[in-house]
Formats: structure tokens, C-alpha cells, sequence
């Protein structure tokens, strides 16, 4: 006699995997230096991410576009910041060069056409890696080093290196509102060599035992209880 459906139910439950313990291998698996992170920047539980935020933050591709997908609005790409200078020593092993080795800075705030923080980002750039030009085409991308990258057809990969909740950068300004931030780290690789370390920052809230992106709660009209306002 075959098992009632109530039974085979209980069986089908029973045999999925823990969601944390898949969650934990998941990133394990993604990204390469997630047991190199800072200290303080806290463990991710992935499986408390809602799905797009999980997805966002795994993504290899162009964040802006995403991000407009998903919100059906324009995003742009505010500069804050560009200055040469050395890279920090506890960041130069991932673009494997020595500490003194000289690079671009660039600091920018990503957000919607409404004002609406979504993301901070701070890149390091190593010229003699990348094409000659590439930083004026970078002043001219309104998407950023996404788009530049597609501009002069350079052949690359992302390498994700770890994330965490971390504390808003000290440089990201007036930002009080922010509830949280997930912060993640990844290169980009191109002839087998680091040419660009980018650290992002994402403004995130919390939705019972859910965290979302912020901008995208906002937009849902989603309250602190996770209900529509009136």
C-alpha cells in the first residue's frame, strides 16, 4: 500500500536540508575568503536574506543593472571621491601586490533617481592592469566601472572574497537613517591578474526575521511591521 499524503509530506520535509548548514556551505562555496573577513564585520545568515538581496549580493554582474530591474527605476551613480594613493595594507593581498604599490581610490554613492540610498562603493584601481584610457571612459559611465569595462570589451571575471554586516563607511557622509549595511568584497580579474578590489555597502532593513534592501522596502511600502502603511 503506498504512504498517505499527510506521511509522504512528513517524509519530503524530513529530508531537506538544514537551511542555515546550506546557507553557510553556499557561501563557502562563493566566496573565497569569507574566513579572511575583518573581525568586526559580523556573520551573514543567508538564508534570512529575502531572495533578491540574496541574489544581488552572489551576483558576478553589473549591480546598477539589477538594481533597476528589480525596481523598475532609474539608478545612478554619484562620485564622491577620486584620489591616487597606496593601498591599505590589509586590502593589497587581494589585488596581490605589495602595500606601497600605488593605485586610484574612487569612492561613489549609488542610489535611486528619487535619492534614495541604495549602496557605497570604494574601488582600487590598478592602471598599469588596464587599458590605456580607462579612466576617462570611467568619468564619462554614467553606470560606472560596470559599464566601462563593457565599453572597451575587456575580457574579466568577478572573484567574490567574503561579506558580513559591517558599520556604513566613515566617508559615506549624513547617512542616519541607515537601519544596517552588508558589506561585500570582490575583484575583478582579467590576464590572470587582480586589476580592481571593490568593497560594497549595502543599506539593508529588517522585516521581522527577514532583511531586505532598504530602497526596495521603502519603495514596497513596506512598514516596520512588514505591512503596507494605510
Amino acid at each position: 500500500m503506498s504512504a498517505r499524503p499527510g506521511k509522504l509530506l512528513e517524509r519530503l520535509r524530513g529530508s531537506r536540508p538544514d537551511a542555515a548548514a546550506t546557507g553557510a556551505s553556499i557561501v563557502g562555496r562563493h566566496f573565497l575568503a569569507q574566513e579572511e573577513r575583518p573581525g568586526r564585520v559580523g556573520a551573514v545568515e543567508v538564508e534570512r536574506l529575502d531572495p533578491f538581496l540574496r541574489g544581488l549580493l552572489f551576483t558576478d554582474g553589473t549591480v546598477t543593472r539589477a538594481l533597476e530591474v528589480q525596481m523598475l527605476a532609474p539608478v545612478a551613480v554619484e562620485p564622491l571621491e577620486q584620489s591616487k594613493g597606496s593601498i591599505p595594507a590589509a586590502l593589497s593581498e587581494h589585488l596581490e601586490v605589495e602595500g606601497d604599490e600605488e593605485s586610484i581610490r574612487r569612492r561613489v554613492r549609488i542610489g535611486t533617481d528619487a535619492g534614495e540610498p541604495v549602496l557605497w562603493a570604494e574601488s582600487y584601481l590598478l592602471l598599469d592592469r588596464l587599458p590605456p584610457g580607462f579612466m576617462g571612459l570611467l568619468d564619462s559611465a554614467p553606470d560606472g566601472i560596470g559599464q566601462s569595462l563593457q565599453r572597451v570589451a575587456l575580457e574579466s571575471y568577478r572573484e567574490l572574497l567574503w561579506l558580513g554586516f559591517d558599520d556604513l563607511p566613515a566617508w559615506a557622509g549624513d547617512a542616519a537613517a541607515v537601519e544596517a549595511t552588508i558589506r561585500r568584497l570582490y575583484r575583478i580579474v582579467s590576464g590572470r591578474q587582480a586589476t580592481i578590489l571593490i568593497s560594497e555597502s549595502f543599506a539593508v532593513c529588517r522585516r521581522g526575521d527577514t532583511y531586505h534592501l532598504a530602497a526596495v522596502a521603502e519603495a514596497a511600502g513596506a512598514g516596520a511591521d512588514g505591512e503596507s502603511p494605510p
